[in-house]
Order: structure tokens, then sequence, then C-alpha cells
């Protein structure tokens, strides 16, 4: 297992998690969608809040759909994973 592999692992397991706590709460599409509001959303504030502190995340299809599909911890993951790779 490479070091490039844990990111996707981690996001993976944060999928299967949603899912599974979306499911036993019956309110899986309403739950997808709010994830995936709030997941642009936070993604926009990073980058807001990213002019005073100098952090930037990205706008593209791969960190949108990131944070369509994980939430505000999508934009956080991405956050985290660029601050210790340094990209």
């Amino acid at each position: 297992m490479g070091i490039n592999t844990v990111p996707f692992l981690f996001a993976g397991l944060c999928v299967v998690t949603l899912i599974i706590t979306m499911l036993k709460r019956k309110c899986l599409i309403k739950g997808i969608l709010s994830g995936a509001v709030q997941g642009v959303a936070a993604l926009y504030a990073v980058n807001l809040v990213g002019l005073v502190t100098g952090t930037h995340i990205a706008v593209n299809w791969l960190t949108l759909g990131t944070v369509a599909v994980l939430g505000s911890p999508g934009a956080a993951l991405i956050l985290t994973v660029q601050t210790i790779f340094n990209t």
C-alpha cells in the first residue's frame, strides 16, 4: 500500500459510513443532496477565508466531486492532504 492510496481509502471509508447512516435513518436522497450542498459551500468558504489566511483549494471537477460526495469532511480532507503534501 503506497502513500498515495491512503487518502482514497479514507475517502472510501467515509462514503460507506455516510451511506450506511443515511440508510438507517431512511433519508438517503435528502442526505446526499444536503451533504453535497454543504460540501460545495465549505469549499467556497475555505477559498473565501483563504483570501485572508493564504490557503486556497483549486475549484475543478476533482475537488467539486470530492466535496459533493463527502460533504464538508471532503473539503477538510482536501485541505489536510494539501497541507501535508504541500502541493
